[in-house]
C-alpha cells in the first residue's frame, strides 16, 4: 500500500476462516485523508469478527452492509472485494462489492474480471449480492488493486487502465508476486512520469505454483 496522504483510506487484509480458507479483502473508502482512514478500523474490526461464521462471501457482504449503513449514515461508502481462498480445491468463491475488479490472468488466455457482487456497501441497507467462483490453475496471477492504481494518469491525462495492468502482468507472468508488485508499481512510476501520487495506491497479487513433490 501506498498512501497518497498520511493516512490512507485504502484497506487490504488477510483473515483465518475455518477448515483452512483464507479470507481476502481490498476496499476503499470514498474521499481521501484523516476521514476516510478514520473509517477503516471500525469496518475491518466488523468484517473479522463476522468473516469465520459467514457460510458464503454474498451472505458477509449482506449483511456487512447493513454495518456500513449504521455506521456512515449514508455519508461515505465504501467498495470492497471479498474472497474465500480454498487451498484444498484451488478455487476462490468472491463478491465484489462496487470495486474494481480483480483481474485473474492466465497464460495464453484472455485475463477474467471478477465481477460478480453487487452495489457499494453504505449505498442501498437492503442491497442484495450474488457470488462468483474462479477455479485457479498452476501459474495464474490473481491481483487486486484499488483505483488509485488503474486511474493513474500521465502528462497528457490518459489513465493507466486496467486493460494496461494486465498487459504488464501477463508479459511477467515468470516472476513471484513481490516481484511484479514493483513491475507493476515501477510501470506506473514511468508512464505518469512522477512518484508523487494523486490517489492511494494498493495492489495485492497472488499466484499458485506448482506444490514441491518429496
Amino acid at each position: 500500500m501506498y498512501p497518497a496522504k498520511i493516512v490512507a483510506g485504502d484497506y487490504y487484509g488477510f483473515i483465518e476462516l475455518p477448515d483452512g480458507e483464507i479470507g481476502l479483502v481490498i476496499a476503499d473508502v470514498s474521499g481521501k485523508g484523516v476521514a476516510a482512514g478514520l473509517l477503516m478500523p471500525s469496518i475491518e474490526v466488523a468484517l473479522r469478527m463476522d468473516a469465520p461464521r459467514s457460510p458464503g462471501t454474498k451472505d458477509l457482504l449482506r449483511s456487512f452492509n447493513k454495518v456500513v449503513c449504521q455506521i456512515t449514515g449514508g455519508n461515505r461508502f465504501i467498495s470492497l472485494f471479498y474472497g474465500k481462498l480454498c487451498l484444498r480445491s484451488h478455487s476462490l468463491e468472491y463478491t465484489n462489492a462496487g470495486h474494481n475488479p480483480p483481474l485473474l490472468i492466465r497464460d495464453g488466455l484472455s485475463p477474467m474480471a471478477l465481477d460478480k457482487g453487487g452495489p457499494l456497501l453504505g449505498l442501498l441497507p437492503g442491497a442484495d449480492y450474488e457470488t462468483g467462483r474462479v477455479d485457479l490453475h498452476i501459474g495464474d496471477v490473481l491481483v487486486l488493486y484499488t483505483d488509485g492504481v488503474v486511474e493513474a494518469e500521465n502528462p497528457e491525462g490518459e489513465e493507466y487502465s486496467a486493460q494496461r495492468l494486465a498487459r504488464i502482468v501477463g508479459s511477467h507472468l515468470q516472476q513471484r508476486p513481490s516481484e511484479l508488485i514493483e513491475t507493476i508499481y515501477a510501470s506506473i512510476g514511468d508512464f505518469r512520469e512522477t512518484t508523487l501520487l494523486a490517489d492511494d495506491f494498493t495492489l495485492v497479487v497472488l499466484k499458485r505454483v506448482a506444490s514441491e513433490t518429496r
